[in-house]
């Protein structure tokens, strides 16, 4: 098999140069090894059409071309449009086939609008495609991973304002920090020390109020910022205790955690019971926590393997591709549901208990 090799050009000459050497070079079997493409390694974009759901990528700059992929896979996440999948422990291999599954490449005569183009369920009549190739045969591999879990400044897994640097994310997962030994680790947790506060809200000292080293607050002044400390004005009550039984009452009768947070309490001296150590009352012990679901994003890899671009003009002109890295799909801000291990055992009684009533 002759094997082609080009630098990155634009799209007309690629295929220009590609038709030329069908004529010159080709193989018995008509096929040429393609080694690199002008649309690959692309930021892709996504739409759902007709339980389809639709990767795309477009270039309005030296040819106006894009590049899809339809999938119809029961592999795929059919609750979320802009999300293939939020499993991040195994790869996801799709068969190319048919009308369900393909990839095509095309060329247009006028600038495209993706968006417009793809996620309407009939094309619109203009922009005019002028060459069209439809993959045969072939196996698309989709790889997800959490793209919230870096080590630099930004990097916020749980949102709660603390990078998961700072919170004790181990890179090699082995070792993460769990301050409050909840089964959440820190970086995936809104409520680092299980006071019913969330870390986003007690982490942050105003001008003249008592901090740590690092700028945050410790109202206690014993070193330890109270976002990390469960009796933050150290007066020997819990600060997820000091709280008005009515609220936690309301919490449960509602179905609102918000009732939950000791920040509800009455002030004395500007400071809320939690806050200060000459109030240690009201004092109500209980067992519910915050929920603790949070929001997550996700980077999905796209690489199609052993597959040939059909030309759909009737010649059997084809490409022939080894692998194709077709490129990413990012989707942020996605639901990440998350118990912690109290939570669990709650949930797993109540479950239990409902299948002994059936």
């Amino acid at each position: 098999m002759f094997q082609f090799e080009y630098m990155r050009i634009p799209m007309k000459k690629i295929f220009a140069a590609l038709l030329f050497s069908f004529t010159l070079y080709s193989c018995d079997d008509g096929d040429i090894t393609v080694t690199s493409f002008d649309l690959e390694d692309s930021d892709l974009s996504i739409c759902e059409i007709d339980d389809k759901k639709v990767l795309w990528v477009v270039n309005n700059e030296d040819v106006y071309e894009s590049m899809s992929l339809e999938l119809d896979d029961s592999a795929l996440n059919d609750s979320l449009t802009n999300v293939l999948t939020l499993n991040v422990e195994d790869t996801i291999e799709i068969s190319l086939s048919g009308e369900k599954n393909r990839l095509v490449y095309r060329i247009y005569d006028a600038e495209i609008n993706g968006s417009k183009y793809f996620c309407q369920g009939v094309p619109p009549g203009s922009p005019r495609v002028l060459e069209e190739y439809v993959s045969a045969g072939g196996t698309v591999t989709i790889t997800t991973s959490f793209n919230d879990l870096g080590l630099n400044e930004d990097a916020d897994a749980d949102g709660d304002g603390i990078p998961n640097a700072e919170e004790g994310f181990d890179p090699n997962g082995g070792n993460h920090l769990d301050t409050d030994g909840d089964g959440i680790p820190d970086y995936l947790d809104i409520d680092d020390d299980n006071d019913n506060v969330p870390t986003a809200s007690e982490k942050d000292a105003d001008p003249g109020e008592p901090a740590t080293e690092n700028g945050y607050l410790d109202t206690d002044e014993d070193g330890i910022p109270n976002y990390l400390d469960s009796d933050d004005d150290n007066d020997a009550v819990l600060t997820r205790h000091e709280v008005e039984e009515e609220n936690i009452q309301r919490a449960i009768d509602e179905n609102d955690d918000g009732f939950l947070s000791p920040e509800l309490t009455a002030e004395v001296d500007g400071l809320g019971n939690y806050l200060n150590k000459e109030i240690s009352s009201p004092s109500f012990e209980h067992e519910l926590q915050l929920d603790h679901s949070i929001e997550r994003d996700y980077r999905s890899v796209i690489v199609i393997r052993d597959f040939n671009l059909i030309r759909q003009d009737g010649s059997g002109e084809d490409i022939r591709f080894d692998s194709y890295n077709l490129g990413r799909l990012v989707a942020n801000g996605i639901l990440f549901k998350q118990l912690t291990n109290r939570q669990q055992e709650l949930q797993d009684a109540e479950e239990e208990n409902e299948e002994g009533t059936e």
